[in-house]
């Protein structure tokens, strides 16, 4: 049974494609390919701009699979039941629906809302990246308050796309903006390097420059970061589990 990582925000340009070509990258060149020749890992586009199908179609040599869900609704919540151990789920933004003031499900009634409710359904985790710049910090709030929580998955908030020359003050503010809130952030920070952009590659196939290294390790260390972050909640929900056992005993 595939674990099914969703990659959400309701803000655009905050990197959610990048995030799940990448994460799935790593996640590929860590567990290799099956005897089979087939890969563990796959991404999965539900954004109608087909940001990640667009990039993954550019790259030279792909080392996942990626799959096109972005219209399909009836058999969406199949996801889980596909042969692979994980799939990172790109998905796209919504328009704002505050559920306080009409009483609606914030994300909306169309095709796309029912695509991303089917995914919340199965999600193991949700991965919420966001942006050091004031008007971020809104739209993650919606996103968390209004969508993750309610639903009780575990989540973690990644800062990416950071300009180091902008200043670690930045980085410093929206972590604590996260930590006032309760919001678990990922000590690893996203940096902004231009090969990102570069379409024909990820970044295990990032050359071994200083440059390119330290794009690398980003993505690395987020990845291991993540995954210890999901080690340890599994090791909680079983010992939680336990205890509830010896009590009932």
């Amino acid at each position: 049974m595939a674990e099914i990582h969703v990659v959400l925000n309701r803000k655009g340009g905050v990197g959610k494609s990048l995030i799940s070509l990448n994460m799935c990258a790593v996640c590929a060149d860590v567990r290799g390919t099956r005897a089979d020749g087939k890969p563990y890992v796959a991404v999965a586009s539900a954004d109608p701009q087909g940001t990640a199908l667009w990039r993954a179609a550019q790259l030279e040599e792909l080392p996942f699979d990626v799959l096109d869900i972005s219209e399909d609704v009836e058999n969406i919540g199949h996801l889980k039941s596909l042969p692979y151990a994980h799939i990172f789920v790109d998905t796209p933004g919504w328009a704002e629906i505050n559920p306080e003031t009409t009483g609606r499900d914030p994300l909306g009634d169309d095709r796309y809302g029912q695509i991303l409710r089917s995914l919340l359904e199965q999600a193991d985790d949700v991965i919420v990246p966001m942006l050091t710049e004031q008007d971020c910090f809104e739209p993650t709030w919606q996103t968390i308050e209004w969508v993750v929580k309610p639903r009780r998955i575990p989540f973690q908030v990644v800062i990416n796309n950071w300009p180091p020359a902008e200043g670690q003050a930045y980085v410093d503010g929206t972590r604590a903006w996260c930590e006032q809130r309760g919001y678990p952030v990922a000590q690893t920070v996203i940096r902004r390097y231009r090969v990102h952009t570069n379409a024909k590659r990820v970044v295990t196939q990032y050359h071994n420059n200083r440059v390119e290294l330290q794009a690398r390790e980003d993505f690395y260390r987020f990845a291991l970061e993540h995954g210890l972050r999901g080690a340890d909640e599994r090791v909680g929900r079983i010992g939680g589990q336990a205890r509830a056992a010896e009590v009932e005993a």
